[in-house]
């Protein structure tokens, strides 16, 4: 018996850790999705990609970026900004509020070639006025009738709610923006997780850590100014752990200036892995080197001695379960959309630094071949093609 597919990935080294599989192996693909040929079965293919000496990962997740591109001044372009990248699903964190978000999803979600999903920010008008003026997030601007609306309105693309805890968006009203938004998160049949950005906020990690939920998310869990996730000795919190061990998911959501190499490595070497690999991508950062794209990012925790199956699923895998797409993205099972980012591992000298303007010095760096999405290849090295 001959089975046809459209595509035939051939012997690359597959990181799947949704299936645990870490090996030389096959991915087929048929229409969009993965499909499975059973041993001995002869295949013939439309299309056929030698992946010898290649790394095969489902197609990365980015957890946190910015993509309402044309309204907000920071938006990238999801679709230039990612697909190259290896990213076929990201998620945006909050670039719309309860004012914008039907344009975003109208302009934006509806058309792109890459998967999105957002998180409505508790400001109304979400980032638009970002650069020149902050958020609105005094709770008295919170409308939790409009916000129920919109999750009832987009319940498959909206996943959940963003605050920012920042020093400079909210002065002197503490931790009540997050409290607010928890109150109203709890009074939602949805019970919609929070994700809070942490950089410099006027309270602590440890009362951060202490307010969220399972399944809620730390972002910018490595960041670097005012209070940090570790102690005077240089050790995790047991607070940051306790929440931890109760299910709140920790993203690094890197950006430009959200992660210290001394606070990422001090956590690392006490034991303290992120549960999510993201990277705050906006315009003045995308193909940029101070963030560049995912790939990048997952070459600093590489070069910081993360393993690469732990690197894969903080941005496959985990992700995925966060956006109650399981076994659909994030993972090269028979079934699943025919997502997947080929990539090389290249040995090569190079140093990445920080805004305390520490260095890392770095010797593999990951470089995107591949990118297919929903079963079309829309990115590709002609190297990778044509080898």
């Amino acid at each position: 018996m001959v089975r046809q597919v459209d595509l035939w990935i051939r012997k690359g080294m597959v990181i799947d850790p949704a299936r645990n599989l870490q090996e030389e192996a096959d991915v087929f693909v048929q229409g969009n999705r993965i499909v499975d040929v059973p041993p001995g079965e002869t295949v013939t293919a439309k299309k056929i990609i030698d992946a010898a000496g290649l790394l095969v990962f489902p197609g990365l997740i980015d957890n946190h970026a910015h993509v309402f591109w044309g309204g907000t001044a920071i938006g990238i372009h999801p679709d230039s900004s990612c697909l190259p990248q290896g990213v076929t699903t990201v998620v945006d964190q909050g670039s719309a509020g309860i004012n914008n978000f039907d344009e975003f999803a109208r302009s934006i979600m509806q058309f792109s070639q890459v998967r999105i999903f957002a998180y409505l920010h508790a400001a109304p008008a979400g980032l638009a006025t970002l650069p020149y003026s902050m958020e609105a997030v005094n709770p008295k601007n919170f409308d939790g009738e409009a916000i129920d609306r919109l999750f009832r309105k987009y319940p498959h693309k909206l996943v959940g709610l963003k605050i920012r805890q920042s020093r400079e968006v909210v002065g002197d009203l503490g931790l009540s923006p997050l409290t607010a938004m928890l109150d109203i998160a709890n009074r939602l049949e949805e019970k919609p997780r929070i994700v809070v950005h942490t950089t410099n906020s006027p309270e602590s990690a440890e009362k951060i850590a202490d307010l969220l939920r399972p399944n809620d998310i730390f972002a910018h869990v490595y960041q670097g100014k005012g209070s940090t996730i570790l102690d005077a000795r240089g050790k995790v919190l047991p607070a940051v752990r306790a929440a931890k061990k109760r299910g709140v998911l920790f993203d690094t959501a890197d950006g430009r200036g959200h992660y210290a190499f001394s606070v990422a490595k001090a956590a690392l070497q006490d034991g303290f892995t992120p549960d999510i690999l993201s990277t705050d991508l906006v315009k003045a950062s995308a193909y940029d080197r101070s963030v560049f794209g995912l790939p990048l990012i997952l070459t600093k925790y590489l070069n910081m001695g993360m393993p690469l199956y732990d690197i894969v699923k903080a941005c496959t895998v985990t992700p995925a379960k966060t956006l109650n797409m399981e076994g659909k993205i994030g993972s090269l099972a028979p079934g699943a959309y025919a997502d997947i980012a080929l990539f090389k591992l290249k040995e090569t000298e190079f140093a990445l630094t920080d805004v305390f303007d520490k260095m890392l010095p770095c010797q593999n760096l990951l470089l995107p071949q591949l990118t297919v999405s929903d079963g079309q290849i829309v990115y590709a090295n002609f190297a990778a093609v044509e080898k």
